[in-house]
């Protein structure tokens, strides 16, 4: 991955900031002609300055020569001055001292310009300068130059040849003749001038340079005074500078970092003189990259030709996504860093040059300390830690020695402790104040309180009310006081009528705000407080006490943040900087600090250890069983605020505190951490499998007073059911809710009767009340039928039926009754269902139907079934009892009557109908129900009121037409008395008719007629059946067809002939006619298709 460099970067001509640097090209292109000498590109700290001027010297390096110049080098020496100023805050400064102290920064300055100015070049450049320069010769010329001296050398001695110098071997050599002496003494003489020649030059090249500072004369001495200023004392150097080099534009960077605007007087002023300089010749232009501040007010417009604006690349507005993009790209843009976060810390970073010099300080921390190590630290909290060093260097670096404003923060945090249990303690009396008005009202009712407001609002209206009107009636004070819904009504009223005087009921009205009155009396807080009891103190004292522990495992952001701490003066005393504010308010820089600065070493705990601790820290969390090599180590180093988190849960942990009574406030702690909303309740269930406190941790939980509901609404069934059974087997004893449970869930406790112990099991056995009982343990089954522990149903009197019956197969949920339940012989099981028959009777099925008789006449005596329960449930018993004789109660008759379980005989039909002096519809539907039974057997003679049975059955329609013909044959004799058979119907007549049980009346039998008046077809049957009987009385007959009416009565008149319509009842009647000799004959009426024509004898003359 590419290295950001923090170097200024080319800009490209895309970029918006390009302008600028075209701008300044402009200005530089028409400098000379509109004389601009001084031209500043001004914008803040980091906007880019530097990347505009490196993008303009590279980019137009043809048009002009730049010569740069930077003064960051001096940036030391800034701090120093700095820091000296600062070290004479207590004393004032004099103007002469502050003038001695800018002269000297201005001198610094002047002189590194002049350095960088001077010793750009190489000396052959500018052969002439003063200045003395390291001369490096190379190889080339070490060589060179001694050759050079040799023979300067030899041909000193060709040409002049010294008698010292003479060896006559060598002369001999070289005596080649005259014409090779001449040459070599040319030779010489040339290469003498030539190096004499070289000495003269350099010789008057050193003494054109030198200066004059003192002239001694014979009477005295006249001595130059330097200038302070190093441009003035070298400003032949710079105009000799700018005359053998061909520079034009001189850039100077980093200038106004010392805010000394002298400088750029002087700046300005040399700037003055080279461009009036005819040594130079040509025009110079200064450009000064500077802050917009620099200058006061209009300074700057004086100092400067031309001036051209930086807008900065970051700001607040962009720097979060200037700086998600740089992280992006370092490829740490899945750090999970949030983008609030981001946008956080961002605000105060408005430099990018700061911007990217944090992202590779933030990817080397990262991957040193994270990736390398292979631990995972918090990355957000990584990155505010780079931020922090970057803007506070010095106290970062004050860090590593536990000391500055950061360390002092944090450090501090056991001062804000107390702070914030100050506030805890502020609730605490707040519920105290509560809990005494309780207690003072804990024997007062709500009627009593109902009592105390009457009270006050009688006092409290001009006339004493003995009566206020409700509802449009008048109740006394204690009436109303009485009875919360009448009281109710009265605060709904806003215009209060009353009886004030007594004896005369004198009554008036006033508007009334009962608000005024609850103020004083709290009524409703006072129910309130009633209604929730102790439970509710109990719970909020509780919660303080968690929260007093909680406060001391807080982390410092939250501590701070919760309590409000911020605003106290024991933390506006740490003087923390807007940005070391935030950052600790938001917790990028809190306990943990040390994680991210530092190597860890192994020793005091392991590198597991270790890895499991920073998890902690970070709010990680790991495997439960994660197991800890140097716990007590690994202990010592655990904070307070790590017990906010559920990573602190770890078995070997939890195990550690509760086997140490010294520890118990950490154990305390972890607890929190269970006891609470949306707890991690998987890490309970797991620690009961391998945990090995149970008993101590599982009591602590349960005290919690919302354990049991975060237990079964927790939605991993395999976990729920671990914990049920460690509360079940370590609770001591169940509450109200928790046994309701276990009374819906025996199944449970006989899947989990192993783990709860079966000792345990029996205990909660003999608390309980089953509702749905099943088999697996016959244990727990025997202890529920011995202890009466289920609620009677179907199921569970099915299955305790087949625990004491188990040789019986035949015994299904289907045919289970009384009866079966009494052949099980076990006293208690029946015991228990007999003081629960109404209960039992009601859940049975009994599809069988076999009670014994025996079981009937119990169930029909016994007076804790409810009558109709009775009916219901006895009606189609199979067996029967044989009379009333072993009935206790009378009013039961009715039900055995009912249910039908009465042996079916006229004797029992006979004593109920006397009993009940008449038919009763119970009777009927009995008789009903068993006609067939009774139907084989004759009523006997010997019934007293067998008589008034027979009319009481046949004279009415109590039964259908079916059992009323069968149930005739068990009777004999005729119903003389015509008139109770009026409304018993055709069907039935024509069956009396039939068997010949109505005595023949002939006005009885008119009478009949004339009660079935609508009914012709009825009369006709009747008068045929009549006729039949034997009946010659021609006046009866005559009688009977004219009450039927119709055609019929032209049948009486003999002298004509009548007509009536075939059909089969009337060939019966005009045959029953005939019989009787009342007609002579009949027969079809040939001319009028569908009549017979009836005949009657001819009259003798």
């Amino acid at each position: 991955m590419a290295i950001d460099t923090l170097l200024p970067k080319k800009i490209d001509k895309s970029e918006a900031s390009y302008k600028s640097v075209t701008e300044l090209n402009e200005a530089l292109s028409i400098a000379e002609k509109e004389h601009i000498k001084n031209i500043a590109l001004t914008g803040p700290f980091g906007s880019g300055k530097s990347s505009v001027l490196i993008t303009l010297m590279e980019g137009f390096a043809n048009e002009h020569k730049f010569l740069p110049i930077s003064l960051a080098t001096l940036q030391a020496n800034e701090e120093q001055i700095a820091s000296d100023e600062k070290q004479d805050t207590s004393a004032e400064l004099t103007d002469a001292e502050k003038e001695k102290r800018i002269e000297n920064l201005n001198r610094k300055i002047e002189y590194s310009i002049l350095q960088q100015i001077i010793y750009r070049e190489e000396t052959r450049t500018v052969p002439n300068s003063r200045f003395r320069k390291i001369v490096h010769l190379s190889n080339r010329e070490l060589i060179r130059y001694p050759l050079c001296c040799v023979l300067t050398l030899v041909c000193f001695l060709i040409l002049f040849e010294p008698n010292f110098a003479r060896v006559d071997s060598i002369y001999d050599f070289f005596s080649w003749g005259s014409i090779w002496n001449t040459i070599f003494d040319l030779a010489a003489s040339a290469w003498l001038l030539f190096v004499l020649y070289v000495i003269a030059r350099y010789v008057f090249k050193s003494y054109s340079n030198s200066k004059l500072n003192k002239l001694n004369l014979k009477e005295g001495e006249i001595e130059v005074i330097e200038d302070n200023s190093i441009f003035n004392k070298h400003l032949d150097e710079i105009l000799y500078f700018f005359q053998v080099t061909d520079y034009n534009v001189v850039i100077i960077e980093d200038l106004d970092r010392f805010g000394t605007p002298s400088i750029f007087l002087k700046l300005r002023e040399l700037n003055q003189l080279i461009n009036e300089s005819k040594i130079v010749g040509r025009h110079i232009t200064f450009i000064y990259a500077i802050k917009d501040d620099i200058f006061k007010d209009e300074e700057r417009t004086k100092f400067f030709d031309f001036i051209t604006t930086v807008i900065p690349v970051i700001d607040p507005s962009n720097s979060k996504d200037k700086l998600k993009s740089a992280l992006e790209a370092k490829g740490c843009g899945n750090d999970g860093i949030s983008d609030e976060d981001l946008s956080e810390m961002a605000f105060f970073i408005q430099d990018m040059r700061i911007l990217t010099n944090i992202v590779n300080e933030y990817k080397q921390y990262r991957d040193k300390l994270c990736e390398a190590s292979d631990f995972q630290l918090n990355k957000t909290k990584l990155f505010g830690m780079i931020v922090y060093k970057n803007y506070y260097p010095q106290d970062f670096a004050l860090l590593h020695r536990r000391e500055g404003k950061i360390y002092k923060c944090i450090s501090s945090k056991s001062n804000f402790i107390p702070l914030a249990l100050k506030a805890i303690e502020e609730s605490e009396n707040a519920l105290s104040k509560k809990e005494q008005i309780f207690k003072q009202d804990v024997n007062l009712s709500k009627t009593d309180l109902r009592r105390l407001f009457l009270f006050k609002f009688w006092h409290t209206v001009p006339r004493r009310p003995l009566a206020i009107q409700i509802d449009n009636n008048y109740f006394t004070l204690e009436q109303i006081a009485k009875e919360e819904t009448l009281f109710n009504k009265l605060l709904e009223i806003k215009n209060i009528t009353y009886q004030y005087y007594p004896g005369y009921n004198y009554t008036t009205s006033i508007v009334i705000d009962f608000k005024s009155i609850d103020k004083e009396i709290k009524y409703f807080d006072r129910v309130e407080q009633l209604e929730n009891g102790i439970a509710y103190f109990h719970k909020e004292r509780r919660r303080i006490q968690q929260e007093k522990i909680k406060a001391k495992s807080l982390r410092l952001k939250d501590l701070i943040r919760k309590y409000k701490l911020g605003e106290t003066d024991e933390y506006k005393s740490l003087g923390l900087t807007p940005m070391m504010n935030v950052f600790v308010r938001r917790g990028y820089l809190d306990e943990d600090y040390y994680d991210y600065i530092s190597y860890f070493y192994e020793g005091m705990v392991s590198l597991a250890d270790r890895e499991l601790l920073l998890s902690m820290k970070i709010e990680e969390r790991q495997p439960y069983e994660y197991h800890i090599d140097k716990i007590e180590n690994f202990v010592k180093e655990l904070k307070d605020y790590m017990f906010e988190s559920d990573a602190i849960l770890n078995i070997d942990l939890l195990d550690y505190f509760a086997s140490h009574n010294v520890l118990s406030e950490k154990f305390e702690h972890v607890m929190l951490r269970l006891e609470c909303e949306n707890a991690p309740l998987q890490f309970l269930a797991q620690y009961y499998n391998e945990g090995k406190q149970q008993r101590k941790v599982f009591r602590h939980f349960i005290e919690y007073t919302n354990s049991w509901n975060n237990i079964v609404s927790w939605n991993n069934s395999a976990e729920k059911d671990n914990l049920i059974e460690a509360y079940l087997k370590f609770c001591p004893n169940l509450g109200q809710i928790q046994q309701k449970w276990l009374n819906d869930n025996y199944k449970f406790l006989v899947e989990h009767s192993e783990g709860i112990t079966l000792d345990k099991s029996l205990m909660l056995v003999k608390v309980s009340r089953f509702v749905s009982l099943c088999n697996g343990s016959e244990d727990l089954l025997d202890c529920v039928i011995e202890n009466d522990c289920y609620k009677i149903n179907l199921e569970n009197i099915y299955i305790i039926t087949r625990r004491l019956h188990s040789e019986d197969n035949t015994i299904s949920a289907e045919n289970l009754n009384y009866t079966r339940i009494k052949e099980t012989n076990n006293d208690s099981f029946i015991g228990y269902v007999e003081d629960n028959i109404s209960s039992t009777i009601q859940c049975l099925k009994d599809k069988y139907q076999d009670e014994s008789s025996e079981s009937l006449m119990f169930l029909l005596n016994n007076a804790d079934i409810d009558a109709e329960v009775k009916i219901t449930y006895l009606t189609g018993q199979h067996n029967h009892i044989d009379d009333f004789a072993g009935i206790d109660n009378e009013e039961m008759y009715a039900v055995a009557v009912k249910s039908k379980i009465l042996l079916p005989t006229w004797n029992n039909v006979s004593f109920y109908y006397e009993h009940k002096g008449g038919m009763s519809d119970e009777l009927i539907s009995f008789i009903n129900n068993y006609a067939t039974e009774l139907s084989g057997e004759i009523c006997s003679d010997d019934l007293s009121n067998k008589d008034d049975l027979y009319v009481s059955l046949f004279g009415s329609k109590m039964l259908n037409i079916d059992n009323y013909r069968k149930l005739l044959k068990s009777f004999t004799g005729h119903i003389s008395d015509i008139d109770k058979l009026k409304n018993v119907g055709q069907d039935r007549l024509m069956i009396l008719a039939e068997y010949g049980r109505i005595l023949f009346n002939a006005d009885a039998f008119s009478s009949l007629l004339i009660n079935i008046s609508k009914n012709e077809s009825l009369k006709l049957e009747l008068v045929v059946y009549g006729i039949s009987t034997g009946l010659n009385d021609h006046n009866v007959i005559a009688h009977l067809l004219t009450s039927v009416g119709g055609d019929y009565i032209e049948v009486c008149n003999q002298d004509r002939r009548a007509k009536l319509s075939d059909n089969a009842l009337n060939r019966q009647l005009l045959e029953a006619l005939k019989k009787s000799e009342y007609i002579s004959s009949y027969q079809n009426d040939k001319k009028d298709i569908g009549k017979l024509i009836v005949y009657h004898k001819t009259k003798k003359n």
